[in-house]
């Protein structure tokens, strides 16, 4: 690249700053850069506006998926032209996507589609596809040049908020300009519809008119960072100050002849002649006056003549007045029309303000709560186990000392209902009373599970959910459950529970 040819101001620059010059690029190249994305997307539009009038309507997402999946690639040429321009170099268009077309290979496509995923694409893109370096290499470049460089990701998201902005801007648009007698549908499901082409084309078309922006304010923070690193703003001012130099030195070998002339010239006069002698100043006093009152200088002259009074013209409304007045008119009751749509709009933003506010001042409230319970020692909230669930007592001293026992020889006598009732009754009693686990009176046997399985190891939860599936087939549904399944839920209780203390 020729430093000395570069078309914008080399000095070290913030991201912000380097945005803004990417932005003024962007505006000063603004239809070049529009046709080439449009020359690179067309294949898809193409194919686009080919499969509208063949495929169904249920296809449209899949376009758009497909659309923004291979967006970098219709940046590619914006990159390059722009890389070249940036440094004087004018490149046509057909040159510009022979030099993409040789640069793309088959690695590079899916190193382009892997970044399509990157917020940090704008910045990452040049060093892709500008730099052509590999592997290990690639790596390390983008490591380096990506340090403080958190900007490209809000450069991101704000360009996917602008594209939608302007997506549904056109569709704004579209629908104001529907007379009202084909107006079938209201005005979100117009715009929000899953299977809708025209949202498609005007997001293809809002992509269409920000890429130039985005891509050159990428390409401007890439190059400020290298001016950062390589100081390239230091070289040009040695070479600058070098040629200086040299500019002066020329003009001083140049001079010397003429300077050395004028002063023979001055200092050396001819034999015989001597200078003129200069007047005395009164002598010159009166010459000067002697001047003066001649007819040239020594007369004044007043004439008068008749100047028409300045009035002020009232000129009659002209075409243009009117058109205006029209114009003001016209957007007046635009605006009428518009201003409900519009006060609706701004009550939902302010509703989503107004909701995030709350939210982040809870957020901020229950932090502030662990803190100060952490600090000062609140008193921990008092949990009462219930007596009775399901009509079942669960106070220790109404069970037996060994469940597991009883139940089994409750299952040995072929009283299936009464031992699953001692076992689920002993197990909510363990749970309430010797865990503090809150299971309150009011609660389901679905609240119950969901309940120990959220707040107690995997096993027990596991454990329980049988147990409650058995207890509540037989005692709801009547299901006489197979005796090996109870005595293994059994089994499980004596090793989860065993005899209690």
């Amino acid at each position: 690249m020729d430093l000395d040819a570069i078309t914008v101001a080399i000095r070290p620059r913030t991201v912000w700053e380097a945005i803004d010059a990417g932005f003024m690029l962007a505006r000063q190249w603004y239809w070049k850069l529009f046709l080439l994305w449009l020359l690179a997307a067309s294949p898809f539009l193409l194919l686009l506006f080919g499969c509208i009038f063949l495929l169904p309507p249920s296809v449209v997402k899949w376009f758009l998926l497909l659309f923004w999946l291979f967006k970098p690639f219709y940046e590619v040429p914006i990159l390059n032209w722009i890389s070249k321009a940036l440094f004087g170099e004018k490149a046509r268009v057909k040159a510009t996507f022979a030099d993409v077309k040789k640069k793309l290979r088959l690695c590079t496509l899916f190193t382009v589609l892997f970044t399509r995923f990157s917020p940090f694409r704008s910045f990452s893109m040049p060093v892709l596809h500008l730099e052509g370096l590999e592997g290990s290499a690639r790596k390390q470049r983008l490591a380096l040049l990506a340090n403080n460089s958190e900007t490209a990701f809000f450069l991101t998201v704000s360009g996917f908020f602008i594209e939608l902005f302007l997506a549904l801007s056109l569709m704004t648009v579209c629908y104001w300009l529907l007379p009202e007698s084909l107006r079938w549908v209201d005005f979100g499901r117009f715009i929000f519809q899953p299977e809708n082409w025209l949202l498609l084309i005007s997001y293809i078309f809002s992509c269409a008119l920000f890429a130039p922006f985005y891509t050159c304010a990428g390409f401007m923070m890439y190059i400020s960072r290298r001016v950062e690193l390589e100081a390239w703003d230091i070289e040009i001012g040695f070479k600058q100050m070098g040629q200086r130099l040299v500019r002066l030195k020329n003009g001083i070998i140049r001079t010397a002849p003429a300077l050395a002339l004028l002063f023979t010239i001055a200092f050396s006069g001819l034999p015989g002649k001597t200078l003129a002698a200069t007047p005395k100043p009164d002598a010159a006093r009166k010459t000067i006056t002697k001047v003066l009152a001649g007819k040239d200088f020594g007369h004044k002259v007043t004439r008068y003549y008749w100047v028409p009074k300045e009035k002020i013209k009232t000129e009659p409304n002209s075409a243009w007045m009117k058109l205006l007045e029209k114009a003001f008119k016209y957007l007046a009751g635009l605006f009428e029309n518009v201003a409900p749509l519009a006060a609706n709009f701004g009550k939902f933003l302010l509703w989503c303000v107004a909701g995030v506010v709350i939210a982040f001042l809870l957020v901020k409230y229950f932090r502030l709560s662990e803190w100060l319970d952490g600090r000062f020692g609140k008193r921990q909230k008092t949990y009462t186990p219930p007596e009775i669930m399901f009509g079942m007592d669960l106070q220790p001293e109404s069970l037996p000392e060994d469940i597991g026992a009883s139940c089994l020889a409750l299952l040995d006598k072929g009283r299936k209902r009464e031992a699953l009732s001692l076992l689920y009754r002993g197990t909510l009693s363990r749970l309430v009373n010797l865990y503090s686990l809150e299971i309150h009176a009011s609660f389901t046997e679905a609240e119950c599970c969901d309940t120990v399985r959220n707040h107690r190891p995997e096993t027990e939860g596991t454990f329980f959910a049988a147990l409650t599936g058995l207890w509540v087939s037989l005692a709801y549904a009547h299901r006489n459950p197979d005796g090996e399944n109870c005595r293994r839920l059994v089994t499980e209780w004596d090793k989860l529970y065993g005899v209690q203390a």
